[in-house]
């Protein structure tokens, strides 16, 4: 495709996305609209090299797994949620990624706490945050870390354990982030949850050790 092409059928696609996107984003309009996208031969080249196209792909794999988990419990927000263009799913999408480099840079703890509040009134799921700070910084593990626990000081457990828990997909066997899972399942007295968590650490270290003899002697008592 070449470069006057490739601009002329963005301008189309982009113009077509947003049409669709501004009428809604309810369940049925979401998945015409991928599946117009699926069939359209430019947008399968273009999503990789197109910013915004590039984040709203970001958002339908988040948009596929939230809606694999998120009605069954009750929750109908979506990432999708708050958005009506392509600006606005860069917007949303750039302060994920601003968050995580704030945390990521070190900068003033009231910009972080700043970044951070934002997620929680966008009611950015943990599964969204997790996505986007792994593409998008480069000390993952701490910035979800650091997201994770800010969660759960405000109470946000469960995005808190889907946080943690998508860390511990990307990065198997990592001793700081189990032990995060584990304290959360610890928290909501689910020991044996906690207990398969610990037990995946690559190389347990001693408070690992004996934190798995505590919980499997208290499993056993119990």
């Amino acid at each position: 495709m070449r470069l006057k092409e490739q601009y002329q059928e963005s301008v189309r696609l982009k113009e077509e996305i947003n049409r669709r996107l501004k009428a809604g984003t309810d369940f049925r309009k979401m998945k015409e609209l991928m599946l117009f996208l699926a069939r359209d031969k430019a947008y399968s080249k273009l999503k990789s090299k197109e910013n915004q196209l590039i984040m709203l792909e970001c958002f339908f794999h988040i948009w596929l797994k939230e809606k694999r988990l998120l009605p069954e419990l009750g929750i109908e927000s979506d990432i999708f949620g708050g958005v009506s263009g392509l600006e606005d799913v860069e917007r949303k999408y750039r302060k994920v990624q601003y968050c995580g480099l704030r945390i990521e840079n070190q900068v003033p703890e009231i910009y972080r706490r700043e970044a951070l509040k934002w997620l929680r009134e966008e009611k950015v799921s943990g599964l969204a945050i997790g996505r986007i700070i792994i593409l998008e910084t480069r000390n993952r593990e701490e910035n979800l870390l650091h997201i994770t626990r800010y969660l759960r000081e405000k109470e946000d457990t469960l995005n808190a354990l889907w946080l943690i828990q998508y860390a511990n997909e990307t990065f198997p066997g990592q001793e700081e982030l189990l032990w995060e899972e584990a304290d959360i399942w610890l928290s909501g007295q689910q020991r044996e949850r906690a207990l398969e968590a610990l037990e995946k650490v690559d190389k347990p270290s001693q408070r690992v050790k004996e934190r798995i003899k505590e919980i499997r002697q208290v499993t056993k008592n119990g």
